[in-house]
């Protein structure tokens, strides 16, 4: 049983990060819970965890194996000396502030992991479990085609490599573009419209071409196809949305050279995922289960992650790791 602690008990914490933390109550045990006041709501209560004003005391007081950092991820700054200064294994969500991850990279005495949640949502970990299996065969190209924004969708298609192979080179542009007014399918005549967008090429360690494409308009811009992420492979591709009711189409080449499109199937539990899976041309099937009944697509993302880096002790995504997507999305 994992000692837990956590930093911040407020809305996000309360609506996002609670019902994971009851769901996994047989495998960890929060031990403290600090906030600015020192005190939590009364939805906290059923933890029966001692509320500090102080991470430092709270440390002191209830020797913890890990620290959850629960606050919003634009705040973490405000608490970052504090928690590197304690030397516990802590756990917090992506930042966009790299100031943060230089930090930890240059100071930070133990493992951190971070939660982003975006390449370990449901179809994220299908779609991993099949290109595991190899039956596209070796990856070829990756790409994420306006589907997912920024470094979240530079964590998505890094993560369909083996090993989440690393850059050896990156080119790419920035543009600004402008529709004309055009009519809707109401008849409406909408307003002309701007956005920026870059695209980048770049080649991975192990020689896998990497294509991303992301406008800070990439779901809202007019005359635009389908949003996806896309993997080529010697033997198929995948060009997929990312959630659960999303586009999915799957080709597989057979040992005969003939093309296959696979069906995939989800089965859901009133309203949550039970399960995700495909049958193969060589009969194999490949299948997903979810573990977390009742959460949410990132909270069972989330919840995937916190039992892999507190239950397991794999820190599956790193500061390296963000580093390395942060580096894909922002860098020319």
């Amino acid at each position: 049983m994992k000692r837990v602690a956590l930093v911040g008990a407020g809305n996000r914490a309360k609506n996002y990060n609670l019902p994971i933390i009851k769901s996994m109550l047989d495998k960890i045990k929060i031990v403290g819970i600090t906030t600015k006041s020192g005190n939590v709501s009364e939805e906290f209560n059923f933890l029966e965890a001692k509320a500090f004003d102080s991470i430092t005391r709270m440390v002191a007081e209830t020797t913890p194996d890990v620290i959850v950092v629960t606050i919003k991820s634009n705040i973490v700054s405000s608490v970052l000396e504090e928690l590197i200064s304690v030397n516990v294994p802590f756990l917090l969500e992506t930042t966009d502030n790299f100031s943060v991850y230089e930090t930890i990279k240059s100071r930070a005495q133990v493992s951190v992991g971070i939660l982003e949640q975006w390449p370990f949502l449901p179809m994220e970990r299908f779609k991993k479990q099949l290109l595991n299996s190899g039956a596209i065969g070796d990856i070829i190209a990756v790409e994420n085609n306006f589907r997912t924004y920024d470094y979240h969708g530079a964590a998505q298609i890094r993560n369909y490599l083996p090993n989440k192979f690393r850059m050896v080179s990156l080119k790419g542009f920035e543009n600004y573009f402008e529709t004309e007014r055009y009519s809707d399918k109401e008849g409406s005549l909408k307003p002309k419209s701007e956005e920026r967008m870059r695209v980048k090429v770049g080649v991975f360690e192990n020689g896998t071409l990497l294509i991303y494409k992301f406008s800070d308009k990439h779901k809202n811009m007019p005359f635009r196809g389908h949003n996806t992420l896309n993997v080529y492979g010697s033997k198929g591709s995948i060009i997929s949305d990312c959630l659960l009711d999303g586009y999915c189409n799957i080709n597989v080449l057979d040992s005969a050279g003939k093309t296959h499109s696979i069906n995939v199937e989800k089965q859901f539990q009133k309203e949550t995922i039970e399960s995700i899976s495909c049958d193969l041309p060589a009969g194999e099937k490949i299948s997903w289960r979810n573990k977390y009944i009742g959460l949410s697509e990132h909270q069972i993302a989330t919840a995937y992650l916190l039992e892999e880096m507190l239950v397991n002790n794999n820190f599956i995504y790193t500061v390296d790791d963000a580093i390395q997507d942060m580096a894909i999305a922002y860098s020319q």
